[in-house]
């Protein structure tokens, strides 16, 4: 079910069209609500829900009652329609009864989080050569250290463990802890000696480059992990925190 015009990728796209593009990859539609709904689409979520013509409120108290009744209905914003027209995941909103309207509730790290982690997405990404040099990545190194963040991270249940923005920095892996949002970059270049912490200092400054974005709602936080063994010097910690990345091994990875 769609509420209007939806925004894809930086262009309004009308009703019809979103129709058409739902269809196009199996999707069923309709208009009115029922039990069949499992997906609503809305396009508005700069505040209140208040376009009484377009029923835009009844809709999501609609989707409410359902998941009060313990029938829970995904409701997508326009980043996350954008997301599952390109086989990303969408994360499910939050919605808030304020009076007679629903407001979607903004959510830390929007623009900078994006859906559910999937390791099987990571792994079949694409790795350019430059993060290959610098990170290691698709290298055993690499999938071993990355297997430990997320056996640290994933492990806490009070966290939202996320995948990146399919439009924002692509690290390895996210979470959110309090109002902050986290992106890691696993960093294990194979190099050692001099080679190693001069491939480090590069892979903090592409980090640092590659994650200028400010979510909307929160504070960002960008992570630099490394392995155990790596000797961390004081010289490459202090670069990193003058551009704004966190640098540490498993242990010391916030959450």
């Amino acid at each position: 079910m769609f509420t209007g015009k939806t925004l894809v990728d930086g262009d309004w796209v009308v009703r019809k069209k979103c129709f058409s593009r739902a269809q196009a990859l199996g999707a069923a539609y309709q208009n009115s609500f029922s039990r069949k709904v499992t997906l609503v689409v809305h396009g508005e979520l700069t505040g209140n829900v208040k376009d009484a013509d377009r029923e835009l409120s009844r809709k999501l108290l609609a989707v409410i009652e359902s998941r009060r009744a313990g029938r829970h209905i995904h409701v997508v914003d326009n980043a996350g329609y954008s997301d599952l027209l390109f086989g990303a995941p969408a994360q499910c909103r939050d919605l808030k009864v304020q009076g007679e309207h629903v407001t979607v509730m903004p959510e830390v790290g929007e623009g900078f989080l994006g859906g559910p982690f999937d390791r099987l997405r990571l792994r079949t990404r694409g790795i350019n050569r430059l993060e290959a040099g610098l990170l290691g990545r698709g290298t055993p190194r690499h999938e071993k250290l990355l297997s430990r963040l997320i056996e640290r991270v994933a492990g806490r249940a009070t966290l939202d463990v996320r995948a990146p923005a399919r439009r924002g920095p692509q690290f390895d892996l996210g979470w959110i802890s309090e109002r902050t949002a986290y992106g890691a970059w696993v960093a294990a270049p194979e190099q050692s000696g001099d080679k190693e912490t001069k491939r480090l200092s590069e892979a903090v400054e592409y980090v640092s480059r590659s994650a200028r974005s400010v979510a909307r709602h929160g504070q960002v936080q960008r992570v630099v992990v490394l392995e155990d063994a790596v000797d961390l010097s004081s010289g490459l910690r202090e670069r990193a925190q003058a551009s704004g990345v966190l640098i540490g091994k498993i242990k010391d990875v916030p959450r």
